[in-house]
């Protein structure tokens, strides 16, 4: 995918900054009057972790690794219809607080560059949201 591998040293970059998965979570959380309750019980710590993760293979998921496609879809069937049941209509809030974290976090990101990951997000977002019914 065209930009992916721009977006991987902006997410590497953007992990260097110690407040970077604090700030997503703080413009996250506040982004849509759903999303905070989802987080109720929540081990940030944790979560800070697996985000970290998921968000790494995801990338991997978009250019085309196994490894990453096996992680995405364990996202999926977590956040499916069947298990978290996340709304497929909150996903956008999570790709653009995600952008707004990057833009924060990483002093090298451009416009195009936050086109770029939102273009990436996207593709995986919408392989996740693909799987929300099975």
């Amino acid at each position: 995918m065209e930009g992916l591998s721009e977006v991987k040293k902006s997410y590497g970059r953007a992990c260097l900054n110690p407040h970077f998965f604090d700030r997503f979570y703080d413009i996250f959380l506040q982004s849509h009057p759903d999303i905070k309750p989802l987080f109720a019980n929540t081990d940030f710590k944790k979560q800070k972790e697996a985000l970290r993760t998921g968000l790494a293979m995801l990338l991997a998921h978009v250019d085309g690794k196994p490894t990453g496609t096996m992680t995405v879809n364990r996202i999926a069937e977590s956040h499916s219809r069947k298990k978290l049941n996340i709304n497929p209509n909150l996903y956008q809030y999570w790709i653009d607080s995600l952008v707004a974290a990057v833009k924060e976090c990483d002093s090298q990101c451009t416009p195009d560059l936050a086109r770029a990951w939102e273009k990436c997000l996207r593709a995986g977002v919408d392989y996740i949201v693909s799987q929300y019914n099975k």
